[in-house]
């Protein structure tokens, strides 16, 4: 009796081995062999949004050269300094000209290792937020030799809420997209995942033409301040007041969406 019931529990086990058999395979494998009624869509949407810079950072280089080096620091420091009064009367907020820590290079001669003279270079970073302070500081720019307007750049204070205001506005455009498939399709989507890594940020053509002008236009044909404000009055739209150039906000949003029939239609 022993040895039939040993060996009746021996074919039981053996014949389970053979009904139930062994799953292998990747994660996502074994999700569609367990689930092979599990769909999934994904449904995307692009908005875009834009917005004018309200800030320009001006770069002035400031150099002064001579025998002595004290005598070229000092020169340096005072030129600075008659820049910032000019600036700040010009209703420039001080907190808004910074100055670089500056720069010495000794300038050598053909013969003798003594240096000829002494160059010092600083550079002032000037935070402006209207049109009219921008031709102010081309204007000190073309008053004096030593100093050169040698950048600018655009920024736009809110970027972060912009940000924010396209990955909202893509976003509903997936969910009105999703209630019409609904709708339409008779189906339920489910939101399962998403990605929303795809954003940009970018001035348009007039910024880059504008730092062109500023930038590159040269004292001998005619003078930063005029080639300047010319240019800055051509690109700014009427409609907006004291704008430098527009920036497009770009987002982009995928949602995965996991899929059922909806049996109620």
């Amino acid at each position: 009796m022993i040895r039939l019931t040993t060996c009746l529990l021996f074919c039981s086990l053996h014949l389970n081995a053979f009904a139930q058999p062994e799953l292998k395979g990747s994660p996502n494998e074994l999700r569609h062999f367990l689930h092979p009624n599990d769909k999934i869509v994904t449904l995307s949407a692009e908005a875009e949004e834009k917005a004018y810079s309200d800030r320009a950072i001006i770069s002035l280089l400031i150099t002064s050269e001579d025998k002595l080096l004290s005598v070229s620091i000092s020169n340096n420091i005072a030129l600075r300094e008659s820049i910032s009064q000019q600036l700040v009367s010009a209703g420039i907020n001080p907190e808004y000209i910074k100055s670089s820590t500056f720069s010495t290079s000794p300038q050598y001669g053909w013969f003798g290792k003594k240096p000829d003279s002494y160059k010092v270079v600083n550079r002032m970073a000037v935070t402006i937020t209207e049109e009219s302070q921008l031709n102010t500081i081309a204007g000190v720019a073309d008053s004096e030799e030593e100093i050169e307007l040698s950048d600018i750049t655009f920024e736009h204070s809110k970027k972060d809420a912009y940000k924010s205001k396209v990955k909202q506005l893509a976003l509903e455009k997936v969910m009105k997209q999703k209630a019409l498939y609904e709708s339409s399709l008779g189906v339920k989507l489910t939101p399962v995942s998403f990605r929303d890594n795809r954003l940009w940020v970018k001035g348009t053509q007039g910024a880059q033409m504008l730092e062109e002008v500023v930038v590159t236009a040269s004292k001998r044909s005619r003078s930063y301040k005029d080639s300047a404000a010319d240019f800055a009055q051509s690109v700014a739209p009427r409609s907006v007041e004291s704008s430098f150039d527009e920036i497009v906000y770009t987002a982009e949003i995928f949602v995965d969406f996991s899929t059922v029939t909806d049996k109620t239609q």
